[in-house]
């Protein structure tokens, strides 16, 4: 329940943060598909992502994106979460200080609820934007239950 909690405080966030032009705001937290490892999870959601987000759909093998992950920590998290949250001139026109914070605040609350002891690790791809103009994504992961958080804009 507490996922499902995390994923509508994302999808409020994106609705906010959505440009008032052709750009697309896409916040989700979504559980990543049983693999052996993380690496391999990754590899099998970007051919997922390929084959049924992506209009016409392309069969992308994962490694043509050269995925790597690095160990990130919560302050890391908080700062993609600031960024993100905060992306669009309508939401930069927010009051700095308390209230910025305190959604930030909110949803870390929420993602500790939900995920509290996963290890955080920052995905990387080669090349750098695939399905997106501009991404962020973290990946969650404990005793091989694996999330990924992907903040996005694209066009």
């Amino acid at each position: 329940m507490s996922v499902l909690r995390c994923q509508g405080f994302l999808e409020a966030l994106a609705l906010l943060n959505g440009e008032a032009s052709d750009l697309c705001a896409s916040y989700e937290l979504r559980r990543l598909p049983d693999a052996p490892d993380l690496a391999t999870a990754l590899g099998l959601r970007v051919e997922d992502h390929a084959l049924h987000v992506i209009a016409p759909a392309r069969d992308l093998r994962a490694a043509l994106w050269h995925i790597k992950t690095v160990p990130c920590g919560r302050a890391q998290l908080e700062q993609v979460c600031q960024r993100w949250f905060f992306s669009s001139r309508h939401m930069q026109a927010a009051p700095p200080g308390r209230f910025r914070a305190q959604l930030v605040a909110s949803f870390m609350e929420s993602i500790d609820d939900a995920l509290g002891g996963f290890s955080l690790h920052a995905v990387t791809m080669t090349p750098p934007m695939w399905y997106a103009i501009h991404w962020d994504e973290i990946a969650f992961e404990r005793d091989g239950e694996r999330y990924l958080l992907h903040l996005s804009h694209s066009d």
